[in-house]
């Protein structure tokens, strides 16, 4: 269930070693404000959606901030912070999907990656906020940066605040809303056979090495 519109104390075991990730957030949000003067759920969400997409299995909301990229798990808990901190009721919810088949598929892209795309397969848990707006909950999906607006990714660059935002993945089954994400998805990832984690982290690499040959936008 949705948690009331008060500001929630992070939690200790979604953050790394650092001490410093609650005043990070902060400037984080005070930047974004400033620089966009949309009501503070549409500019925090645009403000944590242009960060690059970078998948390394590192799924700290304080090392996407320090380095400004980071993959879907990252980049959403630290949207459901983010938020949280400024008074919204958020939380992150999983789901599965096929992560491939999910992907529109592009020239440049290595013939071995487009085969996956097309061919579908990739078992993966991908996580979104779900943020309750001021009719219903709505869903967020701040995955994609810009600079894949170009290749027909589900960008999400004109959400203004209403309606839901477009998935990264194409769902066959809720999990569930946890407070603890990393450690549920995890638990999930271990789930998953030999072959299947073997072909994700395989995919993963085609399509970080592909995102890598990209002009920022």
């Amino acid at each position: 269930m949705p948690i009331s519109k008060s500001t929630v104390p992070l939690r200790v075991t979604e953050l790394s070693p650092s001490t410093d990730y609650s005043d990070t957030l902060e400037d984080f949000i005070k930047e974004a404000l400033a620089a966009d003067r949309r009501s503070p759920v549409v500019a925090l969400f645009h403000a944590v959606r242009k960060f690059d997409y970078y998948s390394s299995g590192v799924r700290n909301p304080d090392t996407v901030l320090r380095e400004r990229r980071g993959a879907c798990t990252a980049k959403h808990i630290l949207l459901r912070d983010a938020l949280r901190r400024v008074g919204e009721s958020a939380d992150v919810e999983l789901v599965e999907g096929d992560f491939a088949a999910s992907m529109p598929i592009v020239e440049t892209m290595p013939n071995e990656l487009k085969s996956w795309i097309v061919s579908g397969g990739i078992k993966d848990y991908h996580c979104y906020v779900v943020w309750r707006g001021p009719a219903r909950e709505q869903i967020l999906d701040a995955t994609w940066p810009d600079k894949l607006l170009p290749f027909g990714f589900s960008v999400n660059n004109d959400w203004a605040g209403e309606g839901d935002t477009a998935l990264a993945i194409v769902p066959t089954f809720i999990k569930s809303r946890v407070e603890d994400v990393i450690v549920r998805k995890e638990r999930l990832l271990q789930s998953l056979t030999r072959e299947e984690a073997y072909q994700r982290q395989f995919f993963l690499k085609l399509f970080s090495e592909w995102l890598a040959t990209l002009s920022p936008h």
